[in-house]
Formats: structure tokens, C-alpha cells, sequence
């Protein structure tokens, strides 16, 4: 017995109920000359930079020549993030399923993509690819663009080193015939797919964007955060936004928080995203050997983090590896002086390379740490005021949202084999 699972609409849109035999739809779309449709497909809508850009695309390109619909395997964590994407989206429908292998989740997802009837499905990330493209090219949809948001194939909680490597190579072999595009936010990850046997004659490299409209310096919100947080307006905070996951090599932070506490005993530390609870063991130690945890504060994900990025003095990536982060455009675009680790598009990004070190070099990344605390007033306005074009030439939302149409747009133009 397949259980229904209910589309969330718009309020113009019916609500539709989809099973794993079929869609049940009222006939708003029937008789009327439809406008072309992306149905893009994700494991989920929060926590993470490709989930942000999800968002923020549906966002820019709402009201426009393209209509969206999304489909989440699984969204109820996000009720927020829900909210939005039914604003913004003809469509959007939560599957509320633990797990993309389900036969389930295949036979749903392949009811919806027969109602929706896409000009085009968009994948988000490896799994996505995989799944929600397989399931796609069996519905005889011919174009098919994925999306690579990070540098690796992470492998999932509990899964063996055998089959993460079968679902690396699968992944290989299916790049080559079932999308007919795949979108890539880093310059770098397309090098590395290169590697896995991803076929480069199908690549485009598409950076994330961010809402430069939301993300805007703002010194008040900065004072008010740190009053709320107890925190003197003088003292210097190193800040780090995103999941707490054990490629952000949050140990490194902890151990460098250590030296700077040594240097400044005033220093304090904001980690949004997470609790003590959720680091692993090798940050969990780190933490324990700071002399004064007092000084780290701990917050879940804000809705509002536009008004967290600017109580920073410096905000900081330690990760392992990157592809293109959101939380360092978000950063940037605050006014916010960054330092990061050598890894993904960071350097291409930041365009400082003061502020890029080597990856588990400490010294090196307390010294950056402290070079930005200590910029002066009119350092720190210069670096704003570049940081703040910067984002808005190359990195903001409407520029990312017209290449992926244009993309979509080539795609469409071209006869259906």
C-alpha cells in the first residue's frame, strides 16, 4: 500500500494528491497555452548552501518566462523553507521519505514528472542526479540537467566503502547519457568530476548567487547581536555559519580559538548552525581543550542570519573541502572580512590571499584571524565597499538566475532527439 503524499501549493494552485499509481489533478492547466516548466528535484530544502541556492533561484526567477515546481524527498524539518518554496513555486511537493533507494519514492517521483509534464528536470546534488535523473530518462524526458554542489561524493551515515564506490562509478557511467547538461557551482568540482569520468564537454560552471538585496551590511543589526548574545561591542568575534559536518574540520577551529585566546582573552566565537551535541569526536576533543569555552556560543540556523554575518569581525571557514560557499558570499556581501582554508573556489571568491590558508595549518589560520581583527577603521571600510561590488557584480542571484535560464533556454531551443 503506497501512502499519499500532498502537494503543498500556491494559493492560486488545487492541491493535488499523489500516490505511487498515479496523480489525482483538477484541470487548472488543461485548455491553456503553457508556459515552459523546470521541476527540479532535491533530497532536501535546508542546511546547506545547495539548498539556500535552491531557494534563492526559484525566488529570482518567480514571475518570469519559467514556471517552477520542486520536489523534496524529504522537507518536514524545514517548515520555513517550505513556506517559501510554496511561494515561489506553481508546485512543491514533500515526500516525506527517509530515504531516495525507496521503490516508493522512484514509483512517486515518476508519477509526478507524468502530471507536471516538465520541459526540464534539475537535479540538486549526487543522489538527485542519480535518482531523480534515472527517473526522469525512463519517463522519456530528454532534458536533464544536474547539479554538482560539492567536490566529493559523501558517503552516507552507515554505508560501506564498497558501495559508496559502486554508486561513485554508477554515477560515472550515467553522466554520460542521461543529462544533457550538468551545472556545476565551483570551478574546482568540475576538475574533480572530470576525474570520476564525468564527461567535461557536458560542464558548466554556474556560481551560487545570494540575495545582495538581504545581504547587506548592517551595523546596527551587528550591535544588537551581540548585546543579545552579552557580547561587548569592542571585543573581536570570529564567527563560522553551516553544518556542523565533519568536512567543516571544526577541530581546526577549536584548536586555533585556543591560540587566539591566548593572544586576545577577549576573543569570542559564534558557531550558527549546530549545538555541542551534534560535533563528532575529533571536534568534540578540540572543543573540551579550549580554556575558555565560556567565550563560544552555540546557535541552531537563524531565519534572519543577514543580521548575525555583520556582529562578526571576521567570518571563517576551516573545511576540508568546499565547493562554492554560500555562507562566504553571505559574508562578503555584509562587509564581513573572511579567512578560509585553500580549498574549492575560497581563493577565487575571497580575492585575498591573506585571507586563504593551508589546509590544518593553525598558526597560519590564527594569524589570519588576527590580521582581520585588527584592520583598521578605514581598512575594514575599503574591504567593505569592495566585498559589497564584488558580490553584486559576479555573485548575486539575478546574475546566477539569467545563466541558468539561458541554460534552460539553449536546452529547449534544441529538437528533442
Amino acid at each position: 500500500m503506497t501512502m499519499p503524499i500532498v502537494a503543498r501549493h500556491s494559493a492560486s494552485q488545487p492541491i493535488t494528491e499523489v500516490t505511487g499509481s498515479g496523480v489525482v489533478r483538477s484541470g487548472v492547466h488543461a485548455g491553456a497555452k503553457r508556459a515552459p516548466k523546470v521541476l527540479h528535484i532535491t533530497p532536501s530544502i535546508g542546511g546547506g548552501g545547495a539548498e539556500a541556492m535552491l531557494g534563492n533561484l526559484v525566488q529570482a526567477m518567480h514571475g518570469g518566462r519559467w514556471h517552477s515546481v520542486v520536489v523534496a524527498i524529504n522537507g518536514t524539518a524545514w517548515p520555513d523553507r517550505a513556506a517559501h518554496l510554496q511561494r515561489f513555486t506553481d508546485d512543491y511537493y514533500d515526500l516525506e521519505a527517509s530515504s531516495f533507494l525507496k521503490p516508493s519514492v522512484w514509483s512517486q517521483i515518476r508519477a509526478i514528472i507524468h502530471a507536471e509534464k516538465p520541459d526540464i528536470v534539475q537535479t540538486w546534488m549526487h543522489h538527485a542526479d542519480f535518482v531523480g535523473g534515472l527517473c526522469a530518462w525512463s519517463c522519456g524526458v530528454n532534458r536533464i540537467v544536474w547539479g554538482v554542489h560539492c567536490r566529493e561524493i559523501h558517503r552516507n551515515p552507515g554505508e560501506s566503502a564498497f558501495r559508496s564506490a559502486a554508486f561513485r562509478k554508477a554515477l560515472a557511467l550515467i553522466s554520460r547519457f542521461v543529462p544533457d547538461r550538468i551545472i556545476s557551482c565551483s570551478a574546482a568540482a568540475i576538475e574533480d568530476h572530470k576525474g570520476m569520468g564525468y564527461p567535461m564537454k557536458k560542464m558548466e560552471w554556474i556560481p551560487n548567487g545570494i540575495r545582495t538585496d538581504r545581504f547587506v551590511p548592517n551595523a546596527e543589526a551587528g550591535v544588537r547581536r551581540r548585546a543579545a548574545l552579552e557580547i561587548p561591542n569592542d571585543a573581536p568575534v570570529v564567527g563560522f555559519v553551516g553544518r556542523v559536518h565533519e568536512m567543516k574540520r571544526l577541530d581546526w577551529f577549536f584548536q586555533a580559538a585556543n591560540q587566539l585566546l591566548e593572544r586576545r582573552p577577549d576573543a569570542h566565537f559564534l558557531l550558527c548552525g549546530g549545538t555541542e551535541a551534534d560535533l563528532n569526536v575529533e571536534a568534540l576533543a578540540a572543543f573540551h581543550s579550549v580554556t575558555n569555552r565560556e567565550r563560544i556560543h552555540f546557535m541552531p540556523f537563524q531565519a534572519d542570519v543577514e543580521h548575525l554575518y555583520p556582529s562578526m569581525s571576521v567570518f571563517t571557514l576551516t573545511s576540508r573541502t568546499e565547493a562554492c560557499p554560500m555562507t562566504v558570499l553571505e559574508a562578503m556581501a555584509c562587509g564581513v572580512p573572511c579567512v578560509a582554508t585553500d580549498v574549492g573556489d575560497c581563493a577565487r571568491l575571497i580575492d585575498d590571499p591573506d585571507a586563504i590558508v593551508p589546509l590544518g595549518d593553525i598558526p597560519a589560520l590564527v594569524a589570519a584571524w588576527s590580521h582581520a581583527i585588527h584592520l583598521d577603521q578605514t581598512q575594514r571600510d575599503a574591504l567593505r565597499l569592495k566585498f559589497c561590488i564584488r558580490a553584486e557584480q559576479k555573485f548575486s542571484i539575478q546574475q546566477a538566475a539569467r545563466a541558468y535560464e539561458a541554460t534552460y533556454e539553449a536546452l529547449i531551443s534544441t529538437p528533442e532527439v
